[in-house]
């Protein structure tokens, strides 16, 4: 397939674990700089879009951006650390690169007939083998298991980011010493995305980021590209733009967005919409959810 690289880095001056390390910070303020360009230019198109006027975030926030962008820095340097720890060793990466993918197929491929054989029977099976096991099999190693992966990291990411979130709300010590940092955000902006107390980001965050990918058995290269799009998710839900789904196609896969997460930093809605970074659907089952029209209603 297109991604595969048969090369022991996927760029030649940095192995694929300090990249998996520096990507998700290099990523946060090239994002994070759009957003601020956009509060700054103050663009008619993309002004429409805007969750909070300008002046709201000198007015209602309750901490500096130097403040901000020290701890943020901070938060970056103790999840580097982590990560150095936590991710596998140079060799580990270079056997995952290096594994005999033919090999790997051969296996699944027994699977698979288990399988078919299981279910319709060992003729038909034997048929259908015949005809479409190759492909079958290739899809399955290049693409349905690693999209089962990311979708299941997703969903443990969710799980751990709702039920420590949540905790923070409900212990009152919790919030008061830890996590109203990050609520001193009333207004929040892309670079003010992971402002958390040091111990917060590095349960809520690092933690959660380490745990999605060590449960969805992914390479060092997969959690290249995890890491990475999770901190662009969490920067644009941050960067108080509520865009229509063709200016962000992410909105077509993922319900959680900008807009759903402010309702959240407001005074009324602290106790709802404690979801984040990718779906709503623990929010739904456990009664947490409001949308931003009924949370419009609630506020007159």
């Amino acid at each position: 397939p297109f991604y595969y690289h048969p090369h022991e880095s996927l760029l030649p001056f940095l192995s694929d674990k300090y990249l998996a390390l520096l990507a998700p910070i290099a990523v946060y303020w090239l994002v994070s700089l759009w957003f601020t360009f956009l509060d700054v230019a103050r663009i008619p198109f993309f002004e429409q879009y805007r969750l909070h006027e300008p002046e709201e975030v000198s007015k209602r926030n309750k901490v500096s951006a130097r403040r901000v962008v020290a701890l943020v820095l901070l938060q970056q340097v103790v999840q580097t650390v982590l990560g150095v720890f936590v991710l596998e060793d140079e060799e580990t990466v270079r056997a995952q690169v290096f594994q005999d993918h033919g090999e790997n197929m051969e296996k699944l491929g027994r699977v698979v007939a288990r399988v078919v054989h299981g279910t319709v029977g060992y003729q038909s099976g034997l048929g259908l083998l015949e005809r479409y096991g190759v492909e079958a099999v290739q899809w399955l190693y290049w693409w349905g298991l690693p999209i089962v992966q990311f979708w299941w990291a997703f969903f443990v990411m969710d799980a751990w980011q709702y039920a420590l979130h949540r905790a923070f709300h409900e212990s009152r010590f919790l919030y008061r010493h830890f996590h109203s940092h990050h609520h001193r955000l009333y207004v929040p902006y892309a670079f003010g995305a992971l402002y958390n107390h040091p111990l917060e980001g590095l349960l809520l965050d690092s933690a959660g980021g380490a745990l999605s990918h060590f449960v969805s058995l992914m390479t060092v290269r997969q959690g290249v590209l995890l890491f990475t799009f999770s901190t662009i998710k969490t920067v644009c839900d941050h960067g108080g733009y509520a865009f229509p789904w063709w200016l962000d196609p992410l909105h077509l896969v993922f319900p959680n967005c900008a807009e759903y997460h402010d309702v959240h930093h407001q005074m009324q809605g602290l106790r709802f919409n404690y979801s984040q970074p990718f779906f709503v659907h623990f929010d739904v089952l456990f009664g947490t959810r409001i949308s931003t029209e009924k949370f419009g209603k609630m506020r007159e």
